[in-house]
């Protein structure tokens, strides 16, 4: 059970995923505000009924100085919001409550600039947080984008088309999955285990029993459960 959310939206469709830098060489992966939106919508229902972001507080702070030809003609304006993001979840309701933040007047390499957007970047800054620690984009978070076979082989399972509700594609088949704790496993992580068991003579209902899992096959065992069968069968393999 408390696992069980988290388990369910933590795989992120890759054609919503794009990488960036930032000044100063820091680079990311950023995702795409509506498609979270609507993963949000997806698992709690409709925003405002299921799931809401209420503002608790919002504010402008001064940043760094701003220097033009050596002289500190002033300082960044940074846009901060403190939220509470709710949602309701087999009948109760949960909050998450963080912050968000853009920076409203700076400098870039342009020149000073003021932006406008900034209140609605800080929002969706916030929300995307709230979200990450309720378990949505987990892989992201928790840098699985940084493994090229792991993107790969989920490139494989989603396709290409922004326009196939999630629902068809694999995040869809997630909630089949969640009768079993949480994500399915690709095809070759599958094979990987069966290729193991085989290896080492054992059954996969002996490796399910084993890690109690609520899986009937190879193929429904959640990711943390792969990463211990995984561990364990390559340990005897090596014996």
């Amino acid at each position: 059970m408390s696992m069980e959310l988290w388990n369910a939206v933590a795989v992120t469709n890759p054609n919503f995923v794009k990488g960036f830098t930032r000044s100063g060489g820091f680079s990311g992966t950023a995702i795409n505000a509506t498609y979270q939106a609507q993963k949000a919508t997806e698992t709690f229902g409709p925003c405002g009924i299921g799931w809401g972001i209420d503002i608790l507080e919002e504010r402008y702070q001064d940043g760094a100085p701003l220097i033009l030809d050596g002289a500190v003609v002033g300082k960044e304006v940074i846009h901060v919001l403190r939220v509470n993001l709710w949602y309701v979840y087999q009948g109760k309701r949960g909050e998450v409550i963080h912050f968000g933040q853009t920076i409203f007047v700076g400098r870039n390499k342009n020149g000073f600039f003021t932006d406008e957007e900034a209140p609605k970047k800080s929002m969706t800054d916030a929300m995307s947080k709230c979200l990450s620690l309720i378990g949505f984009s987990a892989d992201v978070h928790l840098g699985l984008y940084d493994d090229n076979k792991y993107v790969a082989d989920l490139r494989k399972e989603f396709g290409t088309d922004k326009n196939v509700k999630s629902g068809s594609k694999p995040e869809g088949k997630r909630e089949e999955a969640g009768k079993t704790g949480g994500n399915t496993l690709s095809p070759s992580q599958a094979k990987e285990v069966s290729d193991l068991l085989a290896a080492s003579k054992r059954t996969s209902e002996s490796l399910i029993a084993w890690l109690k899992s609520k899986a009937r096959t190879v193929e429904e065992l959640t990711l943390p459960e792969y990463e211990r069968a995984i561990s364990v069968l390559k340990q005897r393999e090596a014996a």
